[in-house]
């Protein structure tokens, strides 16, 4: 009876964790279709604030811990916390480094951030891609769904590199279409694991209910 109580509270906590942070995906890319950065003052923060808090849920769950995707593994959690931590530092710092870069007076810690910034995102991203896939949190074979995300978001990313610098084609209109792809691509892949987030939410609470 104990062991069946105990099994109930770990779905429910499942349940919880991975709707919360599939809603708080969903929100980040209704806030950044809705609200423009750069248009509306706080959107881009906000957008950035609610994807790094779907992270930070993911990572280390609800409830003690229950549905964290990378089972609280450290070496997961951390890389998927770090993330969320260095997404949002990033999207605080934005302003700044871009003022601070146009007039000269970056200071060494900016610069540092700013070509840093990349492989740091990647780095982690891949970290914790790797660890949830691992992990085995998440069935088969959803658990391997962020990191064809990652790998997508990434070779968008390495296109734009290689493209923008070496093509006759007219290299504004290049850099407009790479960025809508890279838009898109980010974009589509919130979308897809916020839905996908809810849907598994879903299915444990289904699990759940003919032991209740």
């Amino acid at each position: 009876m104990a062991d069946s109580q105990t099994l109930a509270r770990v779905h429910s906590g499942t349940t919880r964790t991975w709707f919360s942070g599939g809603a708080l995906l969903l929100a980040s890319v209704v806030v950044g279709a809705s609200l423009q950065p750069g248009f509306v003052p706080g959107s881009g923060i906000l957008r950035t604030a609610l994807f790094s808090a779907a992270l930070l849920v993911f990572a280390f769950g609800l409830r003690g811990g229950a549905g964290s995707v990378t089972a609280r593994r450290p070496l997961g959690t951390i890389a998927l916390a770090g993330l969320a931590v260095w997404l949002l530092l990033g999207e605080v710092l934005q302003d700044t480094l871009a003022t601070a870069l146009s007039d000269g007076s970056a200071t060494t810690g900016l610069l540092v951030f700013a070509y840093a910034d990349a492989a740091v995102q990647f780095l982690l991203a891949i970290i914790a891609v790797v660890q949830i896939g691992r992990a085995g949190m998440v069935s088969a074979p959803w658990n391997w769904v962020p990191a064809w995300c990652v790998g997508a978001v990434t070779a968008s990313w390495l296109l734009s590199q290689l493209v923008a610098g070496g093509t006759s084609i007219d290299p504004m209109l290049v850099t407009v279409v790479l960025l809508s792809l890279d838009g898109l691509l980010r974009m589509g892949s919130a979308v897809l694991l916020g839905v996908l987030a809810v849907v598994l939410a879903d299915r444990a609470s289904r699990a759940r209910a003919p032991q209740a």
